[in-house]
């Protein structure tokens, strides 16, 4: 259960004065509209409502409780406020929702946010145990661990290489296949349990191709 609420957020918006500072000189005056293309729990949405008194804010989230939380945290700046439940690629089709045909700045804060990362039932932290979700949106159909039980080598490595940047994609694919074999009625968790090899050494963090994945690695490699 989460103990996060709209006046116990538990996020620290990032470089929140800097990012004010910086949309400042096309946010000021009338009929001005921003968009929040990743609103999270609403920090940054609340500091430019509160700065900034005739501002129209349209913010975007995936994820449905940090909609929830921040509809709950803005909630006093009342028809100010047009919160969209899409990905922050959906900015076009939001707008024409919204009957918006200009805006005067879009703010992108990219990133997994703290709420993902701090709530166990939402998987994204491979330090509990916890089943392997990582969904930003709890209801799209495709979990990590539905990932991890049915794609086949050849797809794991292609994500491991592509998203992940991992020089070891192939040995952490071949691993998790090895251990679906060895355990096929065993759900996959978190990636800190997945088996009880070593790590293989750690790399330097400034060496051409150094592996990003700290999830896959851990997962595969013990």
């Amino acid at each position: 259960m989460s103990d996060i609420t709209p006046d116990n957020p538990r996020h620290v918006p990032v470089l929140l004065e800097r990012t004010v500072e910086l949309l400042a000189p096309a946010l000021a005056g009338t009929d001005r509209v921003l968009v929040d293309a990743t609103l999270g729990l609403g920090g940054h949405a609340e500091a430019f409502l509160e700065r900034f008194p005739e501002l129209v804010l349209v913010g975007l989230d995936r994820d449905p409780e940090a909609l929830r939380l921040s509809a709950e945290r803005l909630a006093r700046f009342g028809d100010r406020v047009r919160l969209v439940h899409t990905v922050y690629d959906g900015i076009r089709g939001a707008l024409d929702g919204l009957g918006i045909a200009r805006v005067a700045g879009i703010l992108f804060d990219l990133g997994v946010s703290s709420m993902q990362l701090d709530e166990t039932d939402r998987g994204f932290a491979y330090s509990r145990d916890a089943p392997l979700d990582m969904r930003m949106d709890p209801g799209s159909p495709l979990t990590a661990a539905r990932i991890l039980a049915d794609y086949d080598e050849a797809a794991l490595r292609r994500i491991f290489t592509q998203y992940g940047e991992e020089r070891l994609a192939s040995r952490y694919a071949r691993r998790i296949v090895e251990r679906r074999v060895a355990a096929p009625s065993r759900p996959p968790r978190n990636s800190s349990r997945c088996s009880s090899r070593p790590p293989p050494p750690p790399c330097s963090a400034s060496a051409p191709g150094t592996p990003r994945s700290a999830c896959s690695r851990r997962c595969a490699s013990r």
